[in-house]
């Protein structure tokens, strides 16, 4: 079922990616052609009224510049065609405005007159206007200290059909584009969800039973490289923590079922043979420090929930009223033990951090507990603040922790091979590292068996 939903997602996705190429591409395409076609009717235009120009100007030098050999030039002269343009329609007007040549019949030359208003508008320059499927261009011609306005007019038949031929290869070429860019939109976004699709079908095969496996990277470079990287990233956090979770659990179960399982053989044998109220209540005290064992795990093991939740509210804390009060609780507890406790300061550096001061000094309870418990000597302690960092350091010359255990001291419930007969069910360092943790801190541990072990817990101050 995953499988399939996962499947029909990328089909969404390459669909709307294919979408998405084909409007943007075509949004170009149709752009560059509406470009093309509107720059080549502007150049046929300018082309046509070059013509009609041309025109209109070879005849001011044919016919006004003959005008002189006699009066009756214009009158008696042939009307005739001299150019070749279709529908070609050339009037002279004097500066009086009037009509005195066209090639044309009067009626026809009745197309000028709405335009004779502009002659004194645009009286030295060129005037070019359109009237149905006519162009035409008026300019003003001198001869002879003498004005005349010559018109020229025409259908651009050759540049239309032109025009009309570039508009349907542009409309056969963008359906024909419109197919393309689809084709290619469908393949370019297979090939790019192709390593997506790729990850998915390895991250299927991935159980909690299969976690080593691993997606592969491709070139380590790419956004989806960078991504596969980062699935593999939380994998191996996942991984670590099944294995805690694992271990976690069957740890708390070990721990939980000994002093149960002590407690209830201890109440059946009390209950089946014990006759006289000593022996019970000899039985009732070994079940109740049973019990205790219990009740103190359970402690353990909801103060390490408390803390994984993470949201105490933090205020400003005095690193050194929390040291001094862990200090007095192991004194009370370890009473023969010796506790050096050394301070080194700046004249403007203080214990301050930003903090919760019963977690605090529930941190720095654990690390001394551990310092007395599993060392018969003196305990050195110091406190130390330079630049804005507190550090606390906790040494002692006891057992100390065997080197394969260092790895797995800071897991809940884990205990070392080398700490037999010593009370204890590994929550504590668990505890104080979530603690330092909440508190943007370094917990750092360094041991040698049988030679003890230092404790460094960094707090970032307050200025």
């Amino acid at each position: 079922m995953f499988s399939v939903r996962v499947k029909n997602t990328f089909m969404l996705i390459r669909n709307r990616l294919t979408l998405i190429f084909t409007l943007l591409a075509m949004a170009i395409q149709v752009t560059l052609s509406l470009l093309v076609w509107y720059f080549y009717s502007l150049y046929r235009q300018e082309e046509f009224y070059s013509n009609l120009e041309g025109k209109a100007r070879v005849a001011g030098r044919v016919l006004i510049s003959r005008r002189h050999l006699y009066d009756d030039f214009f009158k008696n002269m042939v009307r005739t065609d001299l150019l070749t343009i279709v529908e070609e329609q050339i009037s002279i007007y004097d500066g009086q405005r009037h009509l005195v040549f066209t090639n044309r019949t009067l009626k026809e030359s009745d197309y000028y007159k709405e335009k004779i208003p502009l002659l004194t508008t645009y009286a030295d320059s060129l005037f070019a206007f359109k009237s149905g499927h006519l162009e035409s261009i008026m300019i003003p011609y001198r001869d002879r200290g003498q004005l005349f306005y010559i018109f020229a007019s025409g259908f651009d038949r050759i540049g239309l059909a032109k025009l009309g031929a570039l508009q349907q290869i542009l409309l056969l070429a963008n359906l024909l584009g419109f197919a393309l860019i689809m084709l290619a939109g469908w393949y370019f976004s297979g090939r790019v969800l192709r390593p997506i699709a790729q990850i998915v079908d390895e991250v299927e095969q991935i159980t909690a039973k299969h976690l080593h496996k691993r997606v592969h990277e491709g070139n380590r470079r790419d956004e989806i490289a960078q991504l596969a990287m980062t699935f593999n990233q939380m994998l191996f956090r996942l991984e670590d923590a099944f294995v805690s979770q694992r271990s976690f659990v069957s740890h708390a179960s070990h721990e939980l079922r000994t002093p149960l399982t002590n407690t209830l053989g201890t109440l059946e044998t009390s209950l089946r043979y014990d006759r006289n109220p000593d022996d019970w209540r000899d039985s009732m005290e070994v079940a109740v420090e049973e019990l205790k064992k219990v009740i103190s795990l359970t402690n353990g093991l909801l103060g390490l929930a408390k803390v994984t939740d993470g949201t105490l509210a933090l205020a400003v804390v005095q690193v050194d009223d929390c040291l001094l009060t862990a200090i007095g609780q192991v004194q009370a507890k370890y009473p023969g033990r010796s506790l050096t406790l050394r301070f080194v300061t700046n004249e403007n550096d203080s214990f301050t951090v930003k903090g919760n001061a019963t977690l605090l000094t529930t941190a720095l309870l654990n690390v001394l507990d551990n310092a007395c418990k599993y060392s018969t000597e003196a305990v050195w302690v110091q406190l130390q603040a330079i630049e804005e960092q507190i550090t606390v350091t906790v040494t002692d010359q006891g057992r100390g922790i065997a080197e394969m255990d260092t790895a797995h001291i800071l897991n809940p419930l884990y205990r070392g091979n080398n700490v037999e007969g010593v009370p204890g069910y590994g929550i504590g360092l668990a505890v104080t590292q979530k603690i330092i943790d909440l508190h943007q801190g370094i917990l750092q541990i360094t041991s040698k068996e049988t030679k003890g072990t230092t404790v460094t817990v960094e707090l970032p101050g307050l200025a």
